[in-house]
């Protein structure tokens, strides 16, 4: 676990006196996790407890987890957050598939334990392959540098993932040396699930007849892009602050941003887009829904000589252009119930 270790000194991943809520599932990387917290509790003087969702996919099986993280807790003497939650309906509920569905509702249930019991840490057990398996899903879907930049060690500055430097394979070698028996998901095989055909089909076959070491690969990649996005995304802040004009009600809830057009011009191509991205992301807190198409129509918009047009984005945010200035508003009410301006794009 010398690796593990590194990578918790390397990303300041823990402060004397943290108290860390451990995402575990009963699988071996979070069964893994746990007991290399118990081993790190002296050196790093951590607090330490457990939190379990129990998703009810998986019927018996399901609860023969929640059972064995609860006895595991109750093995160390730790605290044990358990809840119960239907992902499945959650999922049809919110319009996500069931792993989007199960993430969200996993996150979701992490944070507001950690809030509740005022927890400075939530440590998860993703690993080096983890990290791999998203990257390649990520260029499948197709993505930006962001998608290639991988699973961030540290996020928020709360969730920590001790693992990213470890493989699969040692963290089982670990569970082995340690003689800790852990839980086994049958639905892991079923390759309906795209992380699931990534990880059984595509990795073998790409190292059986491309590339041996193409995890390797893939890690060095993302490296290399988050490097690099971490530094444009400094020129962007720098870009996106030359040409604001204007803010509304307040920086911190703004439904109104207002752009200089001119100094968006100015701007790189890369960087232009990275601006219009941060304006929507400002008055929206998220990007979801926010398309490549859409950033694009906004570019052309910004760059045509026409005026009085707007273009509809999800989220009820409207871009329209009005002299010198590039206007992203989100409304109240659906676009839909507002009076049109002409539109170039949906």
């Amino acid at each position: 676990m010398k690796s593990a270790y590194g990578k918790v000194k390397e990303f300041h991943m823990f402060d004397s006196g943290d108290h860390v809520l451990a995402g575990v599932s009963g699988g071996p990387d979070s069964v893994a996790l746990l007991l290399f917290l118990l081993d790190a509790q002296k050196e790093f003087s951590l607090n330490i407890a457990v939190a379990h969702l129990n998703h009810m996919l998986r019927g018996r099986e399901a609860d023969r987890d929640e059972a064995f993280v609860r006895s595991l807790a109750d093995k160390f003497g730790l605290p044990c957050h358990i809840k119960k939650i239907d992902v499945a309906e959650f999922s049809r509920k919110n319009r996500l598939s069931t792993e989007e569905g199960g993430r969200n509702a996993r996150y979701s249930f992490l944070k507001d334990i950690q809030r509740e019991h005022r927890y400075s840490k939530i440590a998860l057990g993703h690993n080096r392959d983890d990290n791999a398996e998203l990257i390649l899903m990520n260029i499948l879907r197709g993505t930006g540098p962001r998608g290639l930049s991988g699973i961030p060690p540290v996020r928020e500055n709360c969730i920590v993932r001790p693992f990213m430097g470890i493989t699969k394979n040692d963290i089982i070698k670990f569970l082995e040396f340690k003689g800790q028996q852990y839980m086994t998901d049958r639905t892991n095989q079923d390759n309906i699930y795209l992380r699931n055909s990534v990880r059984n089909y595509l990795f073998p076959l790409i190292e059986e007849k491309y590339n041996p070491r193409i995890k390797e690969s893939l890690i060095r990649l993302s490296t290399i892009i988050k490097d690099e996005n971490d530094w444009m995304e400094k020129e962007a802040d720098l870009c996106f602050n030359q040409a604001l004009e204007s803010i509304a009600p307040d920086n911190q809830c703004p439904d109104t941003i207002e752009l200089s057009i001119d100094a968006i011009t100015n701007c790189h191509g890369a960087l232009r887009k990275r601006v219009i991205r941060k304006a929507i992301k400002k008055i929206n807190k998220r990007l979801k829904k926010i398309s490549y198409v859409h950033i694009e129509d906004i570019v052309k918009l910004s760059l045509s000589k026409t005026f009085g047009e707007s273009i509809d984005l999800p989220h009820q945010i409207r871009v329209f252009k009005q002299k010198k200035s590039l206007y992203f508003k989100k409304e109240s009410r659906p676009l839909r119930e507002l009076g049109k301006k002409r539109k170039r794009s949906g």
